[in-house]
């Protein structure tokens, strides 16, 4: 199934920007592995670094080296494999593996090859040229699929799907292989590259070459090659011949005037950019990771600022700025490029007033803050100069972390919101949506649900609230348990939406046996208060009766309980009443003989509510709510109310009535002769502790 994505009200929305978003995060496994490659090949001790040579004649740096290059180190390759894989799973499900593929052939003949390309064409400086080749080919190849779905000829009947499906591809791919191979060789003629990358860092030669290494050309170098880092550009690398011409040569300058007994007069080098304006690396990285430690509040967020944090304090920044993420974030641009350019002036005030002495000593990249400024400056005041930047920079980012996460968070809540709505629509024309399914929009968020309910339910983190249910004559027939999952960001989850998850993510069997052992526990902590005989009801799931052996299961798991004169009732809907198989009424039959009362809920709307009466046996029936919200108005509800009422009678069963909430609908049932009452007149459903309080003590 093909699905639209409206990119001209919200381009945050369209696929293309969607798939980048989701192709940086999915590859965040690599950049981690990766950078702690790096950061255990690369690690700034000098005996260390003896050791690792000599320690199995160098060969764990050899591992290390390889896992670097196949991870980090192939950044180009992985996000053209993962946007594109996200692209064609949004626009086209069955077909992402094309679109993968082509984008990775179609990549590969633009840059001429691989054995032919005298550089690695898959390395992080390529990932720019990647990205675009990338969407440029599946924008292409889905415009092309659509196109060859319109020729019959295409298609040959009684092939297999795979067959059809592959030569439907054929001439997409052929066009759009043949395209970018021909634009690679243009492209190689005109200027010599195929990297679009270096061909920006002529660019930019062109645009720098009447600057000087000044406070202006600082601040430009600083400002461009971050809003190309923004846009998943490696800025250092595109602007490296820059950086050579205008700053490396400071440091050497300064050499040679101390080596001559005169004082240092440059302050801006490579080493000024590298130790004091680039903390942690592109956008001040340390500054974001140390942001994300005090201002986070999601969990996910504070999470990654640890992981990150150990490669980002030594300037391997990749995995905070991919994985929070900032590139292609609209709401982090501004402290991105903000952070560095402060840092820039801060820094030059520091040096031009002789608080902090110029840099006169180039450092590996790899050293620490603190270190590296005492390092570059020979004095402990280039130390606190970048400690003073890590405070400016962390304040700078924290309120637009936070704006991020209310960001994230309202987003998410109206995901959530319309997954509730689709459910309750789905409810009314009975058919619901398959929210895990890649053809639901709101799918991602769906997952998230899913999986955040695995967690919630494998450390218990999941309620029951208890609603009373009165008797007529004003005393206590019992309560009914209902899931309750207060959802850290969403808040509380709708019970029909948390059953849908658990059903669709295959946790429905675990949380049917959870709901009833949790009934059981808060039932013991009942009797510690009271022992009044009242019916506690649970409601099942129709499809918690299709599982194997589910009463055999459910009678273990009450055995390990007293629940003392606490009835337990199982409350079903219509749906498992419908069902005339010989396994669901051997389910219903042995629950009865287990000693556990029955309870129809929803009960004589239904086609054939009257019908289950003559097949089935329970105790009690629950009137469905529309009759008993149009009692006051309708007069055929009351009628239906008044027989129900009359045949509970003879056939002795319990008539509750539910969504009772006025006093005028509660009179009128009584009078009736329905004499148990549920609903918002007698009390919305509260926590065990509020039950036992208000109602048992």
């Amino acid at each position: 199934m093909m699905k639209t994505f409206k990119s001209r009200k919200n381009p945050g929305k369209s696929i293309a920007v969607l798939s980048i978003k989701q192709g940086l995060t999915l590859v965040i496994p690599f950049l981690i592995l990766g950078s702690f490659a790096l950061l255990f090949q690369s690690f700034p001790y000098p005996p260390y670094q003896e050791f690792m040579s000599d320690f199995l004649g160098g060969r764990i740096l050899s591992i290390l080296t390889s896992v670097y290059n196949i991870t980090l180190g192939s950044l180009a390759l992985l996000l053209t494999v993962t946007i594109s894989l996200s692209f064609g799973k949004m626009a086209e499900t069955n077909e992402a593996f094309y679109y993968a593929v082509t984008a990775v052939v179609s990549y590969m003949a633009f840059c001429g090859g691989i054995t032919e390309n005298k550089e690695y064409i898959f390395g992080p400086e390529w990932v720019f040229t990647a990205m675009c080749i990338t969407l440029a080919s599946c924008i292409l190849f889905r415009i092309g699929v659509r196109a060859a779905k319109k020729i019959e000829a295409m298609h040959t009947v009684g092939a297999e799907y795979l067959f059809n499906l592959s030569i439907l591809n054929l001439a997409p791919i052929i066009i759009i292989t043949l395209l970018f191979a021909g634009a690679g060789v243009l492209l190689r003629q005109w200027t010599g590259v195929s990297n679009i990358t270096n061909f920006g860092s002529f660019l930019f030669m062109k645009a720098f070459r009447h600057l000087s290494g000044n406070l202006t050309g600082a601040l430009l170098y600083v400002l461009f090659s971050h809003v190309l880092w923004f846009f998943g550009i490696h800025g250092t690398n595109t602007l490296d011949a820059v950086a050579k011409r205008l700053f490396e040569p400071g440091v050497q300058v300064n050499q040679a005037l101390l080596a001559a007994g005169k004082m240092p007069t440059e302050i801006y080098s490579k080493s000024f950019l590298d130790v004091f304006v680039f903390l942690g690396g592109c956008g001040a990285a340390l500054c974001l990771i140390f942001a994300l430690l005090i201002a986070a509040k999601k969990s996910h967020n504070r999470k990654l600022a640890k992981v990150a944090g150990v490669s980002v304090l030594f300037n391997i920044s990749e995995v905070a700025v991919f994985g929070f993420p900032v590139i292609f974030n609209p709401v982090m641009f501004l402290p991105f490029i903000l952070t560095p350019l402060v840092f820039v002036l801060t820094s030059s005030f520091a040096m031009y007033t002789g608080l902090v002495p110029y840099v006169t000593k180039s450092v590996e990249w790899t050293v620490p803050i603190v270190f590296s400024g005492y390092e570059a400056t020979g004095s402990m005041t280039g130390g606190l100069l970048q400690a003073v930047n890590l405070v400016i920079g962390t304040l700078i980012y924290i309120p637009f972390i936070r704006y991020s996460e209310a960001k994230q968070t309202r987003s998410f809540q109206e995901e959530v919101r319309q997954m509730t709505k689709d459910m309750d629509q789905g409810d009314e024309t009975g058919h619901r949506p398959e929210l895990l399914s890649d053809d639901y929009v709101h799918n991602y968020a769906a997952r998230t649900l899913a999986y955040d309910l695995k967690n919630e339910l494998e450390r218990g983190c999941l309620t029951l609230h208890y609603q009373v249910q009165m008797a007529g004559d004003g005393s206590l027939y019992g309560a009914e348990a209902l899931l309750r999952w207060n959802h850290p960001v969403a808040g509380y989850i709708a019970p029909p939406l948390i059953i849908q998850l658990a059903y669709e993510s295959r946790l429905l069997e675990k949380l049917g046996y959870f709901i009833i052992e949790k009934a059981c526990m808060d039932i013991q902590e009942m009797n510690k208060v009271s022992d009044q005989e009242i019916r506690i009801s649970v409601n099942i799931s129709p499809n918690q009766l299709e599982q194997k052996d589910w009463s055999r299961h459910v009678f273990k798991l009450l055995s390990k309980y007293d629940l003392g004169n606490k009835q337990m009732v199982f409350e079903f809907t219509e749906r498992v009443f419908l069902d005339h198989s010989d396994k669901v009424a051997g389910e219903l039959k042995a629950v009865r003989e287990h000693g556990i009362e029955i309870s129809m809920d929803d009960f004589g709307m239904g086609h054939g509510s009257m019908v289950y009466l003559q097949d089935y046996s329970f105790e009690e029936v629950k009137l469905d709510g529309r009759l008993v919200r149009q009692l006051l108005d309708n007069e055929r509800s009351r009628n239906i109310v008044s027989g129900i009422v009359e045949m509970a009678k003879t056939l002795k069963f319990h008539v509750v009535a539910e969504f009772v909430e006025t006093k005028e609908q509660r009179d009128l049932l009584r009078d009736m002769g329905c004499n148990v009452f549920q609903g918002y007149y007698y009390g919305k459903p509260v926590p065990l502790c509020e039950f036992i309080k208000t109602f048992l003590r």
